[in-house]
């Protein structure tokens, strides 16, 4: 678990730090690490599904609590998340290409709920470059640290015999 705490804590951090530095106008390098984070995690869980779901909930509160003022909204989101990357991996094993696949896929869709929800909410008007954007803002940084954050904590379970899904 203490893996877990790690990742989560400094992915966490980091996307605030990231985000402050390259700002919100960025059109390539928007952070989302904190959900990248839970793609790390999950098979750190050993098929404990629900104790998986209680910190994509906490980390989902946090995020609501810290980064977007709002309450509840992403802690369900990262629910949700966390059930796509539950399903995701009984699909596919756990090595570094299948975690690109994940990564792209999980941020595709948090990126449209979001946009759905932003839509039904009155604050976007439905525009689907602003969508499209949305998406391809979010890809590259977020892949690049998805790839660097796995090589790294699979050295460290491998190193410590941490016990993961693979």
């Amino acid at each position: 678990m203490m893996m877990v705490s790690v990742v989560t804590v400094l992915s966490f951090l980091l996307e605030g730090i990231v985000s402050n530095i390259v700002g919100i106008t960025s059109t390539w390098l928007v952070p989302l690490f904190s959900i990248v984070s839970l793609i790390i995690i999950y098979p750190y869980f050993n098929h404990e599904e629900e104790n998986f779901l209680k910190v994509c909930f906490a980390v989902g509160l946090f995020y609501d609590l810290v980064y977007t003022d709002t309450l509840v909204i992403n802690a369900c989101i990262f629910t949700l998340i966390g059930f796509f990357i539950r399903w995701l991996n009984s699909w596919m094993s756990n090595h570094a290409i299948s975690v690109l696949f994940i990564t792209f896929l999980t941020i595709f869709v948090y990126r449209i709920l979001m946009y759905l929800i932003l839509i039904v909410v009155g604050f976007l008007p439905f525009d689907l470059n602003t969508l499209v954007t949305s998406i391809t803002s979010s890809l590259l940084l977020n892949l690049i640290y998805a790839e660097v954050l796995y090589l790294i904590t699979d050295f460290m379970s491998k190193k410590y015999r941490i016990r993961k899904i693979d």
